[in-house]
């Protein structure tokens, strides 16, 4: 994310004046001109790239955990950074939040995978960067750790709010020691009224327009999906074009927006009316992200959402400060809008508190928050914007209640220890099966192994008292048991420690097998997992 930020702000402050945001103060020629080469470029990149590393964003890190045991191609985070990159330069309507959490989530994954971590270790790390990566944009650590909960995971993990707190703490001091400490927006100080009628008629007016703002957010964006298989040069350059055309006018739309809602938040006049900005700023964005172009929509909506507050604040008077009354309906704004596009409430509420180091804010914060993810749901029928759009691709985007019961267990938990020997079993290591606490042993032959019960194991060894035995054969010239020879073992399939329970349980189901054997690499240990204690465990819980 630091990377990013940095890169972003030496590129952008050579080519615009003043500050990395300040398009408005470029030529019209140049304000048309930089979205539509950057889509050309960003066609490009899609042209030369293979299919397989075009998927990025924060759906697609959903869908990856989902489906895919949470393995994230580096590559495709390769492309999400330079995608993001060059659309954020090219001023389009897009954000650098999302495309941080797809880099953060993969940094995760691959550390995982490259230390072959059980299925909950790799969760727990993608978790870890995910979090971070809001912590980092934002220097917000707890809104971070709230985020990967709501948004991506759909539940609270107890189990990984240590490793995960952790993480975020780091990202805060990276962030810090690259960046310096900021605030993303200066809310000056906050002093919340009394209630009265007035003032809940205000927050109810906000409601509403955030609500309109949310639903027409995702329904544009809806109707552009049904294009995805339209060539990336089209859909690209119609969303250079247009952004062009639209940065003529409107040029407060171009970028991020930030400096624009803190223009409003400093009381400085802007031109062009708050709700054009808005308007303008909803469907640009939606059409960048609609199209498939790889930037995010976290920062594009809190500005959508504090811009509404602002002109909420012109449209009321509540007899507050007017510098107080801006700061307060543009928080809300933000908050109300971040939670009613995503469905993460506690983030948006913890985001406001973090960002703006104060706790007054809270209850009206969570009135319109409340409000606006109940009426956006029960009468818009709208989850997440996230979770539209794996619905739209025909995924799930949460788990099942007992695929939620089984991906908190893991094989350890579940399964039975067993060690691995050669066809040959020294007897010096048999006789020490009757004080190990081990149920069963696998016996590799070449590729293959055999799953054999000690207790049956210890009763041929028990065998040699009569007499030598047919098994009985020499390695090595130490006396050895041929174990297949002396008893007969099942075969048993043999899997990665990659897989989850949920996995475990459909490739038990898909080879019509009752066991399995799960090899964990990093401590080269064999775990053996039976259908019926996996049912058992089920329907205890």
């Amino acid at each position: 994310m630091t990377a990013l930020v940095t890169i972003l702000q030496w590129f952008a402050t050579s080519i615009l004046p003043s500050h990395s945001e300040n398009y408005e103060q470029l030529e019209p020629l140049y304000r048309f001109f930089l979205p539509v080469l950057a889509c050309l470029i960003l066609a490009l990149m899609w042209h030369l790239t293979p299919n397989k590393y075009l998927k990025v964003g924060i759906p697609y890190v959903v869908e990856r955990l989902n489906y895919h045991q949470g393995n994230l191609p580096i590559l495709n985070a390769v492309v999400q950074f330079f995608g993001a990159l060059v659309g954020l330069l090219g001023g389009l309507s897009i954000g650098k939040e999302g495309p941080a959490v797809h880099i953060g989530a993969t940094f995760g994954s691959r550390l995982a995978q490259r230390f072959r971590l059980s299925h909950v270790g790799v969760d727990t790390l993608v978790a870890c960067g995910v979090a971070g990566a809001i912590a980092a944009a934002f220097q917000t650590p707890l809104a971070g750790v709230l985020f990967a909960y709501e948004v991506i995971f759909h539940e609270y993990r107890l189990r990984l709010v240590l490793p995960v707190l952790l993480s975020v703490i780091v990202a805060m001091f990276i962030s810090e020691g690259l960046l310096g400490r900021f605030d993303v927006f200066d809310f000056g100080m906050l002093h919340l009224p009394l209630y009265d009628i007035g003032m809940l008629a205000a927050y109810v007016l906000l409601v509403f327009t955030i609500v309109i703002s949310s639903s027409s957010f995702y329904q544009i964006q809806r109707w552009l999906w049904r294009f995805s298989s339209t060539s990336a040069v089209v859909r690209f350059l119609f969303v250079g074009v247009v952004t062009g055309l639209v940065g003529l006018v409107v040029p407060e739309v171009l970028g991020g927006g930030y400096d624009s809602l803190n223009m409003a938040l400093s009381g400085e006049q802007i031109l062009i009316p708050l709700m054009v900005i808005v308007a303008a700023k909803v469907v640009l964005t939606s059409l960048s992200i609609g199209l498939g172009i790889p930037g995010g929509m976290i920062g594009p909506t809190f500005v959508i959402g504090g811009l509404i507050g602002a002109q909420v604040s012109l449209w009321v008077n509540t007899g507050m400060e007017p510098a107080t009354e801006m700061s307060l309906f543009v928080l809300l704004g933000m908050a109300a809008m971040m939670a009613t596009t995503f469905q993460a409430p506690l983030t948006a509420v913890v985001a406001m508190v973090e960002m703006t180091h104060t706790s007054q804010t809270i209850a009206p914060a969570i009135f319109v928050i409340v409000l606006s993810c109940t009426i956006i749901r029960i009468l818009f029928h709208q989850d997440s914007i996230f979770v539209e759009r794996l619905s739209a691709l025909g995924l799930v985007s949460e788990w099942s209640p007992v695929q939620r019961v089984l991906r908190h267990h893991n094989v350890q938990t579940l399964g039975h220890k067993v060690k691995c020997f050669p066809e040959l079993l020294h007897l010096e290591q048999a006789r020490d099966f009757a004080t190990n606490m081990i149920d069963y042993i696998a016996i590799q032959k070449g590729e293959e192994f055999f799953l054999v019960s000690v207790p049956e194991v210890l009763e041929q060894l028990n065998q040699l008292d009569l007499g030598p035995q047919p098994w009985l054969a020499f390695d090595a010239e130490h006396p050895s048991m041929d174990v297949l020879k002396a008893l007969s073992g099942k075969k048993v399939g043999v899997v990665g420690a990659s897989l989850s329970v949920p996995d475990l349980m459909r490739w038990l189901h898909e080879h019509n097998q009752q066991q399995v054997l799960v090899y964990y690499s990093s401590s080269q240990e064999y775990w053996l997992a039976t259908s019926h204690r996996l049912h058992q465990m089920l329907f205890k819980d």
